[in-house]
């Protein structure tokens, strides 16, 4: 069995670079579409209903708070997979030139890890907040459920940041020598 080369022309890392651009692209498209339901749902409300749809699963809106919550929260995301998807796209291109080990991509591994830290923090307290400042007196559920996945993610770039820079460094010192 013939395995795929990571590095280079024709690689994994060409594979995964277009998916990449593939997911900024979404979230760019998943961005308009919660405005533009953010835009629908507030003239719902202002006619005195509630917007509910059922694409992409079901959407239910109802209340200032939540209108406020989702759209915040939705455009975090969307925002934090965008600038995600851009530093990692910067890495992957690295990948394909067959020369992983600058220092550069030190730097957009650890920025993905702050961003993946900021996403987890912004789900678990950025909407929560916003519905309790909200609140218009019907019943109030917080919930605060730590993903430990994407705080092992964060550790993991942190750590393949170190890598990067080890590697960048000693690809420096061995050009240094004769």
């Amino acid at each position: 069995m013939m395995l795929m080369r990571a590095l280079g022309q024709g690689s994994l890392s060409s594979v995964l670079k277009i998916l990449v651009d593939a997911a900024w692209v979404a979230a760019c498209a998943a961005l308009g579409f919660i405005w533009l339901i953010a835009a629908i749902s507030l003239v719902a409300q202002l006619a005195g209903g509630e917007l509910k749809a059922g694409v992409l699963g079901e959407i239910s809106i109802h209340g200032a708070g939540n209108l406020v919550s989702w759209t915040v929260v939705g455009s975090i995301v969307c925002l934090g997979v965008m600038a995600i998807s851009s530093l990692l796209r910067g890495v992957f291109e690295t990948l394909v030139a067959g020369d992983p080990f600058v220092p550069e991509n030190a730097v957009r591994l650890r920025k993905i890890s702050m961003a993946l830290a900021g996403l987890e923090l912004a789900r678990l307290f950025v909407g929560p907040v916003i519905n309790l400042l909200m609140h218009d007196g019907g019943e109030l559920t917080l919930r605060f459920a730590t993903n430990f996945v994407v705080w092992g993610a964060v550790l993991v770039l942190i750590v393949l940041s170190q890598v990067f820079d080890e590697g960048a460094r000693l690809r420096e010192d061995q050009k240094m020598t004769i």
